[in-house]
């Protein structure tokens, strides 16, 4: 029998989660502006994972013990994030839900990259031969 790794459970639903918000978005996005949606749902966002870090007490002490160099790249990642956020919001906006997000989830092409650079991590026959076919996919969806 195979077993399947738990990040890897937790990696679809994330995938998962992320196509209902797009669609959701994208309903959404009619009579408002992206600057509001994103604002909106940051605060949405903020309050349900405030509620769960909450609920899992032993975070809190988390919060305390962080280094420096931890803040710094949780602050990083905050502000990619947002403009992350920003950027896909605005071109869901004026473009098609399956263009705009097939563009986005190009984003594992540049992990892909920035990990084998920053991280030092192998690239594998199987990630080049997925960041091949993606690129081509890319390609084809601008065609």
């Amino acid at each position: 029998m195979v077993s399947i790794p738990t990040w890897f459970i937790y990696a679809l639903l994330g995938a998962i989660f992320a196509a209902f918000s797009t669609i959701f978005a994208k309903i959404g996005l009619q009579e408002i502006n992206s600057i509001t949606v994103t604002t909106l749902r940051s605060i949405i966002m903020t309050i349900i994972i405030f509620i769960i870090f909450i609920l899992e007490i032993r975070n809190i002490n988390n919060l305390f013990n962080l280094s420096n160099k931890d803040y710094i790249f949780v602050i990083l990642s905050a502000i990619f994030g947002a403009l992350s956020w920003i950027a896909f919001f605005y071109a869901l906006k004026i473009g098609e839900a399956s263009n705009v997000s097939i563009i986005d989830r190009s984003s594992f092409l540049f992990v892909v990259l920035l990990s084998i650079i920053i991280l030092n991590e192998d690239l594998t026959i199987q990630k080049a031969i997925a960041s091949i076919l993606m690129f081509i996919a890319l390609i084809l969806l601008v065609i």
